[in-house]
């Protein structure tokens, strides 16, 4: 059979291909109307959007089953490219579902995690920030931003400790052992305020492309370009964010590549120009205490109030977790710094624009817009820096989505008694193995993430700058991290209810948590500006200057940072203490886990002193032998 008879005969055997085809054929009317329309007088902007996302939709995957929609089990992009351009593969290697955690895992490998972890983080207003902050004080800006990426590397090292040491299968579940439901409430609230940033926050950078802040235009691009990952990943969950972000991440790279390239033919010198110029009045000062800041929110809460890192760190084997995470980590970094190169080139168009005018040169800080370069640059580049806008925001949302899903649909909904929940009379968060959870679950999961589309782009009413979803949620948040990095020296009992490990601490959390929301709210009120771009609470701010470390616009961020960050440590401390010490507050001694994960390999292996143990209702933690069991029924009855 020839190679064409091949690929004709296995994409004809794929059972979604008509649905498919139907969709196509829906999506070429729509683009068609597009053109006859003329709405706008970016047509052409209009079909980059509309088509960019019909690709997203017409390669997304379905998902049937609770480990495919919340742990992305199933072939990678790759191997589906390898099967249908008939290299390698077969029909049945490719469709069948995992019949063991170990092969679960093993279908979430490098190839897979690697690529999802490093363009999740691309955000679009990551890139808009790096731009920004490049127009603020050139490469430093860049590298600055690049800070908060250090934020790869720490939820990496948690999440393998927890895996390999302790067992747990999510951070949510280590939370609610060592510090009680009321804490997990907490976090829970915590993520959704996160998640609830990332919408508004990317869908805002794609809008700025399409028309000026709050006009017609605008709406529609934000709505467009928040449903279209809200549709796929409604469809799939993190099955179908895992096989996009594969396909975003080469064209982000591709997309940046070109932009730099563009950015080159204006210097005289090439792109090695662009680091060395800097405007007639000099960079800004203070970008290294910017990049303190960023390196401080990074290692030390950044990372753990985003369950589109966290979430990640439990997939794949742990040690193909920890070094996919390390490259995607590495990697972004890179990206983040080389798009800075778009706020400095931004600022040497607009001064050459206004030294031939007979204006005044340009000054550091009012400029750095990816949007205006794109403008400066022509219809081609406007197009590209839209692309990788584009790219950057889609791969954020549908991630965000994803773990809006698993937030909702296991961690939440793990407290209330659903049909075939046969748990006892303990509730708490399920992870995707557990037999407790159904496709009602997924059901919630997708009911979450078109709530979260909606509600998330409510703050675009009244806040539409993106850096502020970055620095003041980091502030916020600045208590999660003392109580997290706390996990990894905990002492569980040595046998079920033994009594010999730590008690349970939940002021441990609160009193770290708590101060952190206090600083991060008071941050917040103080930086809040109106529409002329006042600041509404000038004495408030005045009040923070008391905090001010080092110099330059990010000198009140930094100290108010490390202030907060010494009283959550501290925090912390006094109540883990208070709970091991205090008789009046001392709680349960908190029993370990039935199983931890091999590095290597990913298997269950038994914690000593737990051989046999099943805790009810706990996270789906069974002995090894009833978990082999599990999936041998699992994979009978779905044959």
């Amino acid at each position: 059979m020839s190679v064409f008879a091949t690929i004709y005969q296995r994409l004809s055997e794929s059972t979604e291909l008509p649905w498919r085809a139907l969709l196509l054929g829906v999506f070429v009317v729509g683009g068609l109307m597009i053109s006859v329309g003329k709405e706008t007088d970016d047509e052409s902007g209009w079909h980059t959007l509309y088509w960019y996302g019909a690709m997203l939709i017409l390669t997304a995957q379905m998902s049937h089953t609770t480990r495919a929609f919340f742990m992305g089990e199933g072939p990678s992009i790759w191997d589906f490219g390898r099967y249908f351009l008939a290299l390698d593969g077969d029909l049945k290697t490719v469709q069948k579902a995992s019949k063991s955690d170990t092969a679960a895992r093993k279908r979430v490998g490098f190839l897979t995690l690697m690529p999802s972890t490093f363009i999740t983080w691309i955000f679009a207003k990551s890139i808009n920030n790096s731009s920004t902050l490049g127009g603020r004080f050139g490469l430093l800006g860049g590298i600055a931003y690049a800070g908060w990426y250090v934020s790869f590397f720490a939820a990496a090292l948690v999440g393998y400790q927890l895996r390999t040491r302790y067992g747990f299968r999510s951070l949510p579940a280590a939370i609610e052992r060592c510090y009680g439901t009321v804490a997990l409430l907490c976090f829970s609230l915590a993520l959704l305020y996160r998640l609830w940033n990332e919408v508004w926050s990317n869908s805002v950078v794609v809008a700025s492309f399409y028309g000026k802040t709050h006009s017609h235009n605008w709406w529609v691009a934000v709505a467009v370009s928040t449903m279209i990952p809200a549709f796929y990943t409604t469809m799939g969950g993190m099955r179908a964010s895992l096989f996009s972000d594969g396909l975003q991440a080469f064209l982000g790279l591709v997309f940046l590549f070109v932009i730099l390239g563009l950015i080159g033919d204006k210097f005289p010198d090439g792109i090695n120009q662009v680091w060395e110029w800097e405007p007639s009045g000099g960079w800004l000062p203070g970008g290294g205490y910017c990049l303190l800041a960023a390196l401080l929110q990074g290692f030390g809460s950044y990372p753990f109030h985003d369950p589109v890192l966290t979430d990640r760190a439990f997939l794949a084997k742990p040690r193909v977790m920890l070094v996919s995470f390390l490259t995607g980590g590495c990697l972004a970094v890179i990206f983040i710094v080389l798009f800075s190169a778009v706020g400095i080139a931004d600022c040497y168009v607009k001064n050459e624009a206004n030294l031939a005018d007979g204006l005044p040169a340009v000054v550091a800080g009012k400029c750095g817009s990816p949007a205006s370069l794109g403008r400066a640059l022509g219809s081609a580049a406007f197009t590209w820096m839209n692309l990788v806008m584009m790219t950057s925001s889609m791969s954020t949302l549908d991630s965000t989505f994803t773990s809006v899903a698993k937030l909702a649909g296991l961690e939440f909904a793990g407290y209330l008694h659903l049909p075939g929940d046969t748990r006892g009379g303990r509730r708490g968060p399920m992870d995707a193995d557990n037999p407790s959870v159904t496709p009602l679950n997924i059901a919630i999961g997708r009911l979450a993430i078109l709530a979260l589309a909606v509600v998330g782009s409510l703050n675009l009413l009244s806040n539409t700058e993106a850096l502020s979803a970055t620095t003041v949620s980091g502030t916020m948040v600045m208590g999660l991290g003392p109580p997290v990095y706390l996990l990894l020296l905990w002492k569980y009992n040595s046998q079920p209810g033994s009594g010999d490990g730590y008690r349970k601490a939940p002021l441990a959390f609160l009193f770290s948590f708590v101060p952190g929301i206090v600083f991060g709210a008071i941050y917040s009120a103080a930086t809040i500006k109106d529409p002329e771009g006042v600041k509404r609470n000038p004495d408030l701010w005045d009040d923070l200057q008391g905090f001010n470390m080092g110099e330059g616009m990010y000198k009140t961020f930094l100290g108010v940072n490390v202030v907060g960050h010494l009283v959550c440590f501290a925090g912390t401390v006094i109540g883990f203490l208070l709970h091991q010490y205090v008789p009046a507050l001392q709680l349960d001694c908190c029993d370990g886990e039935a199983t931890t994960e091999d590095p290597k390999t990913g298997e269950r292996v038994p914690t000593p002193g737990y051989e046999g143990h099943h805790r009810d209702g706990a996270a789906g933690e069974l002995p090894v032998d009833a978990i082999k069991a599990e999936r041998v029924a699992d994979s009978m009855s779905s044959a």
